[in-house]
């Protein structure tokens, strides 16, 4: 949906901070019901669980072609995250029970590569669509490929399950999990104004009292809901640390080039579409080598050359961003992408090495919630980086281009 912002913006007399929430509401959704997928893991089989996401995508999808507001889409926008939040553990979570821990590097990629040709071809398909029909027909054209995949997942996913009948979830913990996020998602929203306001104060302390609230049942709760003992393995928290900081960056700069590319550059929704995609589809392809590499030479050479990659990549390009131009964001994008893969995947699977087989389905889910959740922040940071202020002496291309060197130069700070 990032490269339909400048359109809907213009349709719905929204500003960016605003528009910007149909991704971080999204994204927000998404990692809260990740973090029931222990729960739905112990009650339903994986059939069950897969048809319980479709359905929920297809609401979703309907609600927003219907929608003539940007709050009646932003409301099927959050409805699609409770599909995408269920369905991808799922995936991850087969791939952890089944493959030896020899081969685990490989097709914890392949999962990885499934899962990245979504944003892929999300942004060539999007930008395409928009431009030559509008932004409705972006849901109105996923609406078949969604069915046909309810049909299929009928009839081929398996049902075997060994229900967990003793499991009984912490819906306290999961609804003070969510006022936290929320709360600060919204506090950090409020910057926007420019000034720090009771408001967002107050928000704050919501936030704060909602997670200590969260961190006090994890203790002391005997319903279940996530075991952050996990966290007490010193390589789990090192590698959480790398996952979540990529995930943030990534969604940080996935916001600013198609902005970048329409409001500075005055290229289409089709353009700066394609201007993602040779990154995000070689970044995907990738990702079975990059876990073959995991498995060869261990999680150490992988990290430490993605990482170095991807910092010198974002020194040059933010020095760059003021004199860009669409071809020079996509090789940006592109050279972007395969470092910060390399470092991404191995992150998750080398933190998830560390812990036996039952403690892993929460470990899946707990890195899936915390990817989520930094790209939410990622994105609400982006738009507060790259706001425009209409009494500006400087038109909205230049305040654009400051904005999207202000998010390089970010994300080059979190690379550190």
């Amino acid at each position: 949906m990032n490269v339909t912002f400048p359109d809907l913006m213009k349709q719905f007399n929204i500003s960016l901070s605003v528009v910007q929430w149909l991704t971080t509401a999204y994204l927000l959704m998404v990692s809260l019901v990740m973090t029931t997928s222990a729960f739905l893991k112990a009650k339903f089989n994986p059939r069950q669980i897969f048809i319980i996401a479709i359905v929920a995508f297809l609401i979703g999808d309907i609600v927003a072609i219907m929608s003539h507001s940007f709050a009646l889409l932003l409301v099927g926008r959050v409805i699609q995250g409770i599909g995408t939040g269920v369905i991808t553990p799922l995936v991850f979570n087969i791939i952890l029970e089944n493959v030896p821990m020899a081969h685990i590097g490989k097709y914890m990629g392949f999962g990885t590569m499934i899962l990245s040709l979504a944003p892929a071809f999300g942004p060539i398909f999007g930008g395409v669509v928009a431009y030559y029909l509008g932004w409705r027909e972006i849901f109105l054209l996923v609406l078949p490929v969604a069915f046909v995949s309810l049909v299929i997942s009928i009839k081929t996913v398996p049902t075997e399950h060994i229900k967990n009948d003793a499991f009984r979830f912490d819906y306290v913990s999961f609804a003070m999990l969510a006022i936290a996020f929320t709360s600060f998602l919204w506090a950090l929203s409020q910057l926007e104004h420019g000034h720090v306001s009771g408001v967002l104060f107050g928000l704050l302390i919501v936030a704060a009292l909602a997670f200590a609230g969260f961190l006090y049942r994890a203790k002391h709760a005997t319903r279940q809901f996530l075991n952050l003992g996990i966290f007490k393995v010193p390589a789990l928290r090192f590698a959480m640390l790398g996952y979540v900081a990529y995930m943030f960056t990534n969604l940080m700069v996935n916001f600013a080039v198609p902005t970048f590319v329409q409001l500075s550059l005055g290229a289409t929704t089709m353009i700066a579409g394609f201007a993602l995609m040779p990154g995000s589809l070689a970044g995907a392809l990738l990702n079975p080598i990059y876990g073959r590499a995991y498995d060869v030479y261990g999680p150490k050479m992988p990290l430490l050359a993605g990482n170095a990659a991807f910092v010198v990549i974002m020194m040059v390009w933010s020095m760059m961003t003021m004199n860009g131009t669409v071809i020079s964001m996509t090789i940006f994008y592109l050279l972007m992408t395969l470092g910060r893969n390399l470092a991404f995947g191995t992150s998750m699977t080398a933190g998830l090495a560390q812990l036996s087989l039952p403690e892993r389905a929460d470990g899946n889910a707990i890195f899936n919630t915390a990817q989520q959740f930094a790209g939410a922040i990622g994105t609400t940071v982006a738009s507060l980086l790259m706001k425009v202020n209409p009494d500006s002496a400087a038109s909205v291309a230049t305040q654009t281009a400051r904005g999207a060197q202000h998010v390089f130069w970010f994300s080059l700070h979190w690379a550190y």
